[in-house]
C-alpha cells in the first residue's frame, strides 16, 4: 500500500512540515510513503484526486492539518474504493477524530500507520461532501467575519475572532430559515444558529450533538432558536459542553432531531460552514451517505465506535 502525507503548512499555529517529514524518515524502511506539501486553499482537493485518477494502487491518505484540510482530501477520494483516509491533526481545531478518543491518539506515526480501518458516513452538503459538521447561522456569521477582520491592519487571530464575536452579537443574531427534516416541515421562525452533524462537537470543542455516531446512518440535527444576548450567554457554555440537550434553562431553546435528509431554506443569503469551509447560499440540500468512505484510527480506539 501507498502511504500519501498531504502537509497542510499554515495549519494551527506554526509550520510543522519539516517536523513530520523527519519523523517519517525514521519510518523508510517500514512503509512506501510520499510527501506533498499544500500551496494555498482547495490544494488538498485537487492533488488528491489527481493523483486518485493517475494511481490505481491501493493508497492511504493522511490529511496533516485541520478538519478543513481533512474535508479537502475526503472530497478527493469519494468514488474511489480502493482509497483510504486518516488525519494526523496539527491544525487548531481537529474535532472530527475527538469522536475516537483525543487527538494525541492520532500524533503517533507508527500508531497511525499500524491503525485500523473503519467506515464512517460523509453528508453530501449541496454538491460538497462534508466527514463532520455544517453549521450555520451565529457561529458560521462569526467565522465568515474573522476571516475579514483578520485581514485587517494590526489583527491576529485571536483579537480577529474577538472582533468577530462582537460584531455578530450586536448585528446579527438572528437568521430567518424554514427547515424540512426527510421531506416534512419542521421550523419557519428565527433562529440563532443549527448544527447538521455527523460528528460530536465542532468549533474547537463544542459539542454540539452529544448523541451523534459517525456510522450509524443518521443525520444529528440541532437548532437553536432565537435568543436575546443574555440568553446567549448563558446558553453558550452548556452549548459547548453538550449539556444543551438536559439542561433545564437550555434545552427549551434547543431542537434536536435525528433524521436522513435535510433542506433548508432562506429569504437571505445564508453562510454556512462545512468542516470550517465556508459557504454561501438561499437553499441547502443534505444527504447521508452510510459508510460511504474508509477511515484509519489507532487500534486502541476501536472500542470507542461500539
Amino acid at each position: 500500500m501507498n502511504h500519501v502525507f498531504i502537509i497542510n503548512p499554515k495549519a494551527g499555529k506554526k509550520d510543522i512540515s519539516n517536523y513530520i517529514i523527519g519523523e517519517l524518515n525514521k519510518l523508510k524502511d517500514i512503509i512506501k510513503y510520499s510527501v506533498y506539501i499544500t500551496s494555498n486553499r482547495n490544494d488538498a482537493f485537487l492533488y488528491t484526486k489527481k493523483y486518485c485518477e493517475e494511481h490505481d494502487e491501493a493508497t492511504r491518505f493522511y490529511a496533516c492539518g485541520g478538519d478543513g484540510t481533512l474535508n479537502e482530501v475526503v472530497n478527493g477520494v469519494m468514488g474511489f474504493d480502493n482509497k483510504q483516509v486518516t488525519c494526523y491533526p496539527c491544525g487548531s481545531g481537529n474535532d472530527f477524530v475527538k469522536n475516537f478518543g483525543v487527538k494525541e491518539d492520532f500524533l503517533d506515526l507508527l500508531k497511525l500507520i499500524n491503525g485500523s480501518e473503519v467506515e464512517v458516513d460523509l453528508l453530501k452538503v449541496n454538491d460538497r461532501y462534508t466527514i463532520n459538521i455544517c453549521n450555520l447561522g451565529f457561529d458560521a456569521f462569526v467565522a465568515d467575519n474573522m476571516v475579514k477582520f483578520k485581514n485587517k491592519p494590526l489583527m491576529n487571530g485571536h483579537s480577529a475572532y474577538t472582533m468577530a464575536v462582537l460584531y455578530s452579537v450586536l448585528f446579527k443574531m438572528k437568521h430567518k430559515c424554514q427547515i424540512f427534516l426527510d421531506d416534512e416541515e419542521i421550523y419557519d421562525n428565527y433562529m440563532l444558529l443549527c448544527a447538521v452533524a455527523n460528528g460530536k462537537c465542532y468549533g474547537g470543542g463544542y459539542y454540539c450533538a452529544p448523541e451523534a455516531k459517525v456510522d450509524d446512518g443518521l443525520i444529528d440535527f440541532c437548532l437553536a432558536k432565537k435568543v436575546t444576548r443574555v440568553q446567549l450567554f448563558k446558553m453558550i457554555k452548556k452549548y459547548k459542553q453538550g449539556l444543551h440537550l438536559v439542561d433545564n434553562k437550555v434545552k427549551n431553546f434547543i431542537m434536536y432531531k435525528k433524521c436522513k435528509k435535510i433542506t433548508i431554506k432562506a429569504p437571505n443569503e445564508l453562510i454556512y460552514c462545512m468542516d470550517g469551509e465556508i459557504a454561501k447560499s438561499n437553499k441547502i440540500d443534505i444527504i447521508i451517505h452510510q459508510r460511504a468512505i474508509k477511515f484509519i484510527i489507532p487500534q486502541k480506539n476501536l472500542d470507542l465506535l461500539i
